[in-house]
């Protein structure tokens, strides 16, 4: 599960465990990086090696996760499901950690929330390479960053693998998971997109020992308050990167697990 922290919130990272294998030293940036297609978000997921080690930037994959489903009588259902029957590679690092790689994928903005909550809850994530090959357009240089008057700049502590391919002027959507909720009886997390468009202002790579990256966001005063609660509540954060130019905002229906892959009583549950 991964923490996310207000930077002023410094002194007590001592006491967080880490819950995901350090970055490794000697990590390179990709040669090859690609840009989302329009209307796609580029969603980095750090994964074991297995699963990217034959992987490169312009291959196209399905992604399956393996999801309990909770039952009546209090057990759990474990089978494999489809979160997308096809997403485009963007970047690849092999070598991202001792244990995993890095692959950012590009995505809809509603599988990245259910990507986002299946990191969140730990599932198991596959990566089923497709035969061929998407037409993709190759990443360029993001225009210079600079807060704009009567905006702020908020800073934030994020998962090194939510850093690693963001540059000053890049865009992102914001998603946060949290857990609340009822499915079946038992508490089910949730993923929702919390802001679109934001832009990047500066990014660091975790340092020396460091477990976490820092990145800040231009926000509107209000948009610096929702995200000022999220980061104190401790939900977990993802920054999706938007393609260059794309602006369009529009509702994405949060996302659960019983939505998408529950039986038909708790898809059509109002507490699901």
């Amino acid at each position: 599960m991964k923490k996310i922290l207000l930077c002023a919130a410094l002194p007590s990272l001592a006491a967080l465990a880490a819950c995901r294998s350090k970055p490794a030293p000697a990590s390179q940036t990709p040669e090859v990086a690609f840009a989302p297609p329009a209307g796609r978000r580029a969603f980095a997921l750090s994964l074991d090696k297995s699963q990217t080690r034959f992987l490169s930037p312009g291959d196209a994959v399905e992604i399956d996760v393996l999801v309990e489903t909770p039952r009546a009588d209090g057990a759990s259902v474990s089978r494999t499901e489809t979160l997308a029957s096809r997403a485009e590679v963007l970047r690849v690092e092999g070598d991202w950690s001792d244990d995993d790689g890095l692959v950012q994928l590009a995505l809809s903005p509603q599988e990245v929330e259910y990507a986002a909550l299946a990191v969140q809850r730990e599932d198991r994530i596959f990566l089923n390479k497709l035969a061929d090959r998407p037409a993709l357009t190759p990443l360029a240089d993001p225009p210079k960053a600079e807060l704009a008057p009567g905006m702020r700049g908020l800073s934030a502590l994020v998962d090194p693998d939510q850093e690693e391919f963001l540059d000053p002027g890049d865009r992102v959507d914001v998603i946060v998971a949290a857990r609340g909720g009822k499915a079946g009886g038992k508490s089910e997390s949730s993923a929702a997109t919390l802001l679109q468009d934001a832009l990047v202002l500066e990014s660091e790579p975790a340092q020396g020992h460091e477990e976490w990256a820092t990145v800040q966001l231009m926000l509107t005063p209000p948009q610096a308050s929702e995200l000022a609660r999220a980061l104190a509540a401790e939900d977990d954060l993802t920054l999706a990167a938007r393609a260059p130019g794309d602006r369009a905002t529009a509702p994405v229906e949060p996302a659960k697990m019983s939505r998408k892959f529950g039986t038909a009583a708790e898809r059509g549950s109002p507490r699901s």
